[in-house]
């Protein structure tokens, strides 16, 4: 029978230096590769764990760091990009990066290729986020793989996953040829010894004591009684505590007087060599201390080589061990540890009894017959999943939150620009073009590609730089509006306009797409610049933003980081002579795009680095929020009449544009200050856009992607235009730059 083809990308630990995981992954790789023909391809995507390189063997064709999260979409890519027809995923919290290794999710949704996740952890009482993350996986996985009937339950009844969805294997072991572990003991030096066996990485909820304290009788009763403790320190242990668990654990051996009984190889082993180990022992011990604990490599390994083996019952070792396949215990429970040894040690018959059940069921657990399961599925998986376009997707968030897409805004797009207004969803070619929007597209798109090298992104940002070299009149200055014939409808534009354009040109300078839009972006910033101090207080907060962007870029040019403070100055200048202790604002009115303010001064103090811009944005952010939230949501200035001081704040119509400045002011303040109180803020007035708004109500439309251009008296506005989806989505870009927002309770 022919062997079938089939090519398989595996995501996870690779390096043979780590146990558990990494040793899972290798071992499954080479055995589905023994059952596939010549003509298939598997190859593994290996994460490597605080920025460390590894020697990875030829297999590995891609490497990805834990903590760099645009790794995660490269890796995608990468993958999307080679001819796999199915991606199998480890998973473990551990492994990825961010938030409970949120991180994978950005992997498994930029994906065009169907995915089979294999869950080395389920718990049964996760938190919101390690919850959100496990059912993210369900939905987008044709299948999720577990190694115990227990996790079956809890994913059903905790996770909510379907039952279709859920596949039972095994956890794989090597295929261990024999019970005659004397040619084994001789390497190890330990032939004619009773050996005890420990392996794995060390950490306190090992239970390594529980074992150390019941040899002390049990030696004086076997005296040729050996116990091997076989593995590194955990590295999070040692990264936080060095290596005092095991320098607690030698000198109980000192004091116990177990010296010449205890033995600590502290170091990592080859797989040659850890099977090696597994035969020469005779009795295998795991004495952890923690239930929780839905699948044991070490326990699966020991199983298959045969040895008799005592545990604590934990949730696997209960179900694994069933049936006498071997003896439990409670945890810490040394007095009963030691009547356990001291059973199968004195009764030679009865020890290789138990070994060789242990061993029969152990058979059914070879990798040679668990990856045959494993192949099926993947099999399976190729047969019925529907193959997506291959294209680079952005990873869909938490907390409902939805990925990155731009179909609505170039719906609204054509070969001039972005028109303004639509009916509806259709774009209302009568309202023409202005530059407000088209600059901040401009911006958004160039954001875009730089953050989630999205190639759509890319394209448009030619069209909508095109139109805002168009608008620049020769002495510097914009028009604003255009209509659908091309016709110039004024002849200079708003200050708020040219805020925009020269924010959005001081970005391309700072990241540009395409290096030459850096030169073109270079000239019309210096064209605009003489104008700057003369613009009002949006104008200059948006241009402010500007500044910063090419001080970025430019760090020593001295005439700009002068025009710079100038515009801070100004604002300064208008805190102290409008705000009281009732009244901390630049103004006597509080209108739109309002967070836009505060962030400009946010921003200056990350160049400037002068106290009085963080203090004032600090304040005027703290005022406006306390304005504009309610019941733990944002609750928009509304536009028909706006807050005046001394007046009624205007409840309706709440506008898409100050939800998104308050997104980024959040943000900025994030950045300049690292208090983690301005991601929480930050999540809930993007929550605005959601349903977390004073109707209750989502502005997205998850079906066309466009966003509706404001939330009325009578619910959310039926048209989806320019500004409001433009809005959305570079909101929806700072929640993907500061990902980890998502898990922040």
């Amino acid at each position: 029978m022919s062997k079938p083809a089939i090519n398989i990308a595996f995501v996870g630990n690779y390096s043979p230096r780590i146990c558990g995981i990494a040793t899972f992954n290798t071992d499954l790789c080479e055995a589905i590769t023994k059952l596939l023909s010549p003509r298939s391809n598997v190859f593994a995507v290996a994460v490597n764990d605080k920025d460390k390189e590894y020697h990875y063997p030829h297999r590995v064709e891609f490497t990805l760091q834990q903590t760099q999260q645009k790794d995660y979409f490269e890796a995608a890519n990468f993958i999307n990009a080679s001819n796999a027809d199915v991606v199998c995923i480890q998973h473990e919290y551990g492994i990825y990066g961010g938030w409970d290794g949120i991180y994978i999710l950005s992997l498994i949704s930029s994906l065009s290729v169907p995915v089979v996740v294999i869950l080395h952890t389920v718990l049964k009482n996760p938190t919101p986020n390690q919850k959100k993350i496990i059912s993210e996986m369900a939905q987008r996985a044709s299948y999720l793989i577990v190694m115990s009937n227990l996790a079956v339950t809890l994913l059903q009844e905790v996770y909510s996953v379907p039952a279709e969805k859920i596949k039972t294997l095994y956890h794989g072991t090597p295929d261990f040829t024999s019970l005659d572990n004397n040619h084994y003991k001789k390497r190890f030096q330990v032939e004619g010894k009773q050996t005890l066996l420990t392996f794995g990485l060390l950490s306190p909820n090992k239970g390594i004591e529980t074992v150390l304290k019941a040899l002390p009788k049990i030696v004086k009763e076997f005296p040729q009684l050996i116990y091997v403790v076989l593995g590194k320190t955990h590295p999070n242990v040692v990264k936080e505590y060095g290596e005092k668990y095991r320098t607690s654990l030698v000198a109980l051996v000192d004091d116990l007087g177990l010296q010449d009984h205890v033995i600590f190889n502290n170091r990592f082993v080859s797989l040659e060599e850890l099977y090696a180990w597994l035969m020469a022992a005779d009795i295998y011990i795991t004495p952890y201390l923690n239930e929780a604990q839905i699948v044991s490599g070490t326990l699966s390994y020991a199983i298959g080589a045969g040895n008799a083996i005592i545990s604590t019952p934990y949730w696997y070792a209960k179900e694994i061990l069933a049936d006498g396949r071997g003896r439990l215990i409670d945890f810490g429970d040394s007095e009963a540890l030691a009547s356990s040894l001291r059973e199968l040690l004195s009764d030679k018959k009865k020890l290789k009894l138990l070994r060789e059940k242990t061993y029969k069921f152990g058979r059914q657990m070879r990798w040679e017959k668990i990856s045959e399961k494993y192949l099926e599925i993947f099999k399976q998986t190729v047969s019925t999943a529907t193959k997506k376009s291959l294209s680079l997707k952005t990873p869909a968030l938490l907390f409902r939150v939805p990925p990155f897409e731009l179909g609505h805004l170039k719906r609204l797009t054509d070969d001039t620009g972005l028109i303004q207004h639509a009916k509806y969803i259709v774009p209302d070619r009568h309202t023409g073009y202005c530059l407000d929007d088209n600059s901040r597209a401009l911006m958004l798109c160039a954001w875009a590609f730089f953050l989630l090298r999205d190639e759509e992104a890319k394209e448009l940002v030619s069209t909508y730089f095109s139109f805002t070299h168009f608008m620049q009149n020769p002495d510097g200055h914009f028009r604003n509006f255009l209509d659908y014939q091309r016709h110039f409808l004024d002849e200079t534009g708003s200050d708020d306009a040219f805020g925009r354009a020269f924010w959005a040109l001081g970005y391309i300078i700072w990241r540009p797409p395409r290096n030459a839009y850096r030169s073109m972006a270079y000239e019309c910033f210096q064209k605009a610049l003489p104008h700057v101090p003369k613009l009002n207080l949006r104008g200059k907060a948006l241009a402010m933003l500007g500044l910063v962007s090419y001080l970025r870029c430019y760090q020593g040019d001295e005439s700009v980081t002068a025009k710079l403070r100038e515009c801070a100055d100004y604002l300064v200048s208008l805190y102290e002579k409008v705000s009281d202790d009732n009244w901390q604002w630049f103004e006597d009115i509080i209108c739109y795009d309002n967070g836009i303010m505060p962030m400009a001064l946010f921003q200056t103090y990350s160049i400037l680095r002068e106290e009085k811009y963080l203090t004032v944005a600090k304040k005027t952010l703290e005022f406006l929020e306390k304005n504009i939230t309610h019941n733990d949501h944002l609750s928009i200035v509304g536009s028909s009449g706006w807050y005046k001081r001394g007046g009624v704040k205007a409840k309706y119509d709440q506008q898409p544009i100050d939800a998104t400045a308050m997104v980024l002011a959040y943000q900025s303040a994030y950045r300049v200050t690292e208090d983690k109180e301005y991601l929480k803020k930050m999540k809930q007035a993007f929550g605005w856009f959601l349903g977390e708004n004073d109707m209750g109500m989502s502005l997205y439309d998850h079906e066309t992607k466009g966003c509706a251009d404001g939330l009325l008296p009578e619910g959310v506005s039926l048209n989806q235009g320019g500004e409001s989806t433009v809005s959305f989505l570079m909101a929806l870009l700072a929640m993907i730059e500061e990902y980890e927002i998502a898990s922040v309770e």
